[in-house]
């Protein structure tokens, strides 16, 4: 997930970052934090897709075409896949950590 990618959208739809945490009932500093230095949880990006509404790849790239798109859950990390290479080298930190 890219926080500036979610501030630009933020900006294009004349939302403050305060409204967006007031929408989703949650403490804009905890908030905040989730987004920009922690590991938000699939829930939290899905509401704050939903507010801004976009689906929730777009809080991952401003390609509106990307060549291929995911997120991967493994282990409690959220991993986001946008090319192939980023696909190889995901899995190979999976297989790699249990080999």
């Amino acid at each position: 997930m890219d926080y500036s990618i979610i501030k630009k959208l933020l900006e294009e739809r004349n939302i403050s970052f305060k409204e967006l945490s007031d929408k989703l009932g949650v403490d804009r500093n905890n908030l905040y934090n989730s987004l920009t230095k922690g590991n938000p949880t699939l829930q939290r990006l899905e509401s704050v897709a939903e507010v801004l509404g976009v689906p929730v790849w777009r809080l991952f790239t401003e390609d509106t075409k990307p060549e291929l798109f995911g997120t991967i859950i493994y282990d409690g990390e959220v991993y986001s896949v946008s090319s192939k290479e980023e696909l190889r080298s995901i899995t190979a930190k999976i297989i790699g950590a249990h080999s």
